[in-house]
């Protein structure tokens, strides 16, 4: 009872009166003063109690890990120990056996593209570009290669196709030297809707493949030279001379 005034009464003088109705109501009942000296030396013994600690409820976002049998669940108990909710998911589904939402492209149906045909001779490349389909224009090349190659190999045929110049480089490389044009390989090496800057990609692919390009030129744009660009690069604005459109048959 003596405990229980102390701890239900929360001011100090409320709490006296209370201890001294509870004596007076004990003693009217016949306990002696030694009980009460005896249970405030009990009260004063006795230790606080600790508090345990509440666990504060952190919300984490769950996590979703695929399912491999002995990992996932060692994973999963990790998790939990940090209170991250963790969900697992099979990662082979039929859906990844029989959905195939995009059919592979074929590259000869590749419009408005940059592209590049190798010889099966040499080390020689042609760059081209086009903005019809690819396969369009290789036939327009692969027709004028067997237009001209058709005829006998002799010397005399040899310096007077050396002479002559076709609508290509692609089809003079293929009669000056004797060579066989690996049409097979034919590859789509960038790409770009807008003409005039795909005649610029045009020529900086022509440019990169420097000495095993058997382009005549760079294309329908003729870049400057390296040396001419180290020396300008302290300008903020190119001018409009710094890109020459040079339109050539080999741009359709």
């Amino acid at each position: 009872m003596l405990e229980r005034s102390q701890n239900l009464v929360s001011e100090p003088e409320d709490k006296k009166k209370e201890d001294i109705h509870v004596q007076d109501a004990l003693r009217a009942c016949g306990y002696l003063e030694w009980s009460f000296q005896k249970a405030r030396r009990q009260m004063k013994r006795m230790k606080p109690k600790k508090k345990k600690k509440q666990d504060v409820a952190v919300t984490r976002p769950s996590v979703v890990i695929p399912y491999v049998e002995k990992v996932s669940e060692t994973v999963a108990r990790i998790m939990k120990k940090y209170n991250v909710p963790c969900a697992m998911k099979p990662w082979v589904t039929l859906k990844n056996f029989l959905a195939h939402p995009k059919d592979c492209e074929d590259k000869e149906q590749t419009i408005e593209c940059v592209y590049k045909v190798p010889c099966a001779s040499s080390e020689k490349t042609y760059i081209g570009e086009t903005g019809r389909k690819l396969g369009v224009r290789l036939q327009e090349h692969r027709s004028e290669v067997e237009s001209k190659t058709n005829r006998a190999f002799t010397r005399s045929h040899r310096s007077s196709s050396s002479a002559e110049s076709n609508r290509s480089a692609l089809t003079d490389h293929a009669v000056q030297e004797n060579h066989v044009i690996s049409w097979s390989a034919a590859s789509v090496i960038d790409r770009e809707s807008d003409r005039s800057t795909r005649w610029i990609k045009e020529a900086v692919h022509s440019r990169k493949e420097g000495p095993r390009s058997m382009n005549r030129d760079e294309g329908s744009y003729h870049l400057r030279p390296l040396s001419w660009l180290d020396s300008n690069l302290s300008r903020q604005e190119p001018e409009e001379e710094d890109l020459v459109p040079a339109f050539s048959d080999e741009s359709l």
